[in-house]
């Protein structure tokens, strides 16, 4: 059997957290989408701050 792993550090304990704080509800309470958008606005925040806390160098889309 072949077994690979990945770290994730802290980003696991920020997309906790930010679920737990329900976060994304505010969001989309002070956002609502108006537009044909298939994201709403609390996953592309959420998107936004888990790239911004290292993976910069990988696109919002992973």
């Amino acid at each position: 059997m072949f077994v690979t792993t990945r770290s994730l550090d802290h980003h696991g304990i920020v997309s906790g957290i930010y679920d737990e704080l329900e976060i994304g509800k505010v969001i989309d309470e002070v956002l609502p989408k108006f537009g044909q958008h298939k994201l709403a606005h609390s996953i592309v925040v959420k998107a936004m701050i888990l790239n911004c806390l290292g993976f910069v160098d990988s696109r919002l889309y992973m």
